[in-house]
């Protein structure tokens, strides 16, 4: 009986200990993985697959998700564009695919650099945000194609 007894005492102080360090603030969403990208007609975009988390904050309404590519194209020149959507929050890990339209030249296949940046919100508006620099690599699909992910 008194390890049963240590054993609730313990998980009550736990919780405890836990209402009291919550923040009062949204708390940032985590971001989880971005890529490979998928070159779209001969890259006059780039699907690119992002995969996040909201935080457990259950008061995380809107998720955000964006990605900017840039790529050295040809000459020095550079490629890039950018990417969003707007999802609800599920505190699930959940998959978007974002196209990404490229300003001006065209993406190739390679590597590009991505800044991925989501942002959650609750109702008020109150927002976090997470960034994350990287690299992704670009690849030419397959003759189905993939279909952005709503």
């Amino acid at each position: 009986m008194l390890g049963t007894t240590s054993r609730l005492a313990a998980v009550a102080l736990a919780a405890g200990l836990m209402g009291i360090a919550a923040p009062a603030h949204a708390a940032p969403a985590t971001l989880v993985s971005a890529g490979p990208g998928i070159l779209v007609a001969d890259g006059a975009a780039v699907d690119i697959p992002v995969t996040f988390v909201c935080d457990t904050d259950p008061t995380l309404l809107i998720a955000v998700p964006v990605i900017q590519l840039t790529q050295r194209a040809s000459d020095g020149r550079i490629a890039g564009g950018i990417g969003n959507e707007q999802l609800s929050c599920t505190r699930q890990a959940q998959t978007v695919t974002l196209r990404v339209v490229p300003n001006v030249m065209a993406f190739n296949e390679g590597t590009a650099a991505a800044t991925v940046v989501l942002q959650s919100c609750n109702a008020q508006f109150q927002c976090s945000v997470k960034i994350i620099n990287t690299e992704v690599k670009l690849a030419k699909g397959t003759a189905s194609g993939i279909l952005p992910q709503r």
